[in-house]
């Protein structure tokens, strides 16, 4: 696994890949050799030499406080302009902000389109726009902390791979949030989530949209889709190490159980760990070849009890706190036999969220909505339910739920 860095940055014990520059222009002649003493390091520097590829799994990497590369002479630097911290947003209700959250999903999944579609047709890797995308989605989150992540939950079949990589992306910024991480760091995972699955534009489509088991060989096929995207980062030079690092361990989990690596907790980045959360909750709440949609509360439930095996506990925690234990949109049963989504959450108490009861279970029929304070109420949950079964879609509790908040 091929990582640039700046000759000044090299150490002893890194796995030389490839020097910059023509070789006449330094003293080595392999081009390939690990670093086994200062001189050798010395030596590289000295030559005039300006970037080095350095091989990290067959050598040292970099500590993880120096993450960023410098750009070689010549080449110009696509490092992601420093962006001021998102101005403040008033506060809207979800009403307003669900139609804005709906227009800026239609323009990330053509941002998101376009982009893999240049990497598809060979073009390079542009992120400027992804950069915008990723603004806008923090200005969305600021003014309502949940409208758009309910509405990206919603897509279809066939918008999959382009609204899972926008979902992704605006979970992650509300998780770094939670977390308290600098603005910046934030927008760097953004743009890590929009760009996680990249590497599956190098999949075989009877690989990526097989509705059934894969084979051995498939199943071994598609676990390379982090390292290819790692590849495409790299060379689309991304000097940030978030997406790069996101890209290529989002499937790692903290027991070892992980792919492409099998490393276990201590060997994963906080933003490698936020990925994975991320990444596995909207997958599990999309509809996608060979997957039915699960709702939100079953979601959280099955993440829930992995929690210290697949998951990080602590960024499981923020997530819980940023989606809420019951996601905004969740139809739940309760005490009284009558069917509510939820449609605010209680940071205080989790477990008891604001809802709006819609429908009789024992009467079979629609009732007039309520909204109902699970904290100051003798309802209690019984049970999360599935809409579909009880002949509601999501848009339509969307839309009642939006109304009623």
């Amino acid at each position: 696994m091929l990582r640039r860095i700046r000759s000044e940055q090299l150490q002893v014990g890194m796995f030389v890949a490839r020097l910059g520059g023509p070789w006449i222009n330094h003293p080595f002649w392999r081009a390939k050799f690990l670093l086994s003493n200062e001189d050798q390091v010395r030596q590289i520097q000295s030559a005039g030499v300006q970037e080095v590829w350095i091989d990290i799994l067959k050598g040292r990497n970099l500590p993880a406080p120096e993450v960023a590369d410098a750009p070689a002479p010549g080449v110009a630097d696509t490092t992601p302009a420093p962006a001021p911290p998102p101005a403040a947003q008033p506060a809207v209700p979800l009403e307003a902000e669900i139609g804005r959250a709906r227009e800026l999903l239609q323009s990330g999944k053509s941002v998101v389109g376009s982009m893999f579609g240049a990497v598809r047709m060979g073009r390079a890797l542009e992120v400027d726009g992804a950069l915008l995308l990723v603004d806008s989605a923090s200005h969305s989150l600021s003014r309502h902390g949940q409208a758009l992540l309910a509405l990206a939950r919603l897509k279809a079949r066939d918008d999959y791979n382009y609204l899972h990589a926008f979902a992704v992306c605006a979970l992650m910024i509300a998780v770094g949030r939670t977390l308290s991480l600098p603005d910046e760091e934030v927008r760097e995972l953004g743009l890590a989530g929009l760009v996680h699955d990249i590497g599956k534009l190098t999949l075989p489509e009877a690989v990526l949209l097989k509705a059934g088991a894969r084979t051995p060989e498939e199943e071994e096929t598609y676990r390379r889709h982090p390292s290819a995207g790692y590849r495409i980062l790299n060379e689309a030079r991304l000097y940030s190490n978030i997406p790069l690092d996101v890209c290529v361990h989002h499937h790692e989990r903290v027991d070892g159980r992980g792919y492409p690596f099998g490393l276990v907790g201590g060997e994963l980045s906080l933003h490698a760990k936020i990925a994975a959360i991320c990444d596995a909750y909207d997958s599990l709440t999309s509809a996608r070849p060979g997957h039915q949609e699960w709702s939100p509360a079953r979601a959280m439930e099955y993440m829930a009890v992995r929690v210290d095996t697949l998951f990080d506990r602590r960024v499981f925690k923020a997530f819980s706190r940023t989606v809420g234990i019951y996601p905004l949109g969740t139809v739940l049963r309760l005490r009284s036999n009558r069917l509510a989504v939820v449609c605010a959450q209680n940071e205080s108490d989790p477990l008891r969220p604001r809802v709006m009861a819609f429908y009789s279970v024992s009467q079979s029929r629609s009732v007039p909505t309520e909204l109902i304070d699970l904290r100051h109420s003798d309802e209690t949950v019984v049970a999360f339910e599935n809409a579909a079964e009880w002949g509601y879609s999501d848009e339509q509790l969307m839309a009642m739920y939006a109304a009623n908040a």
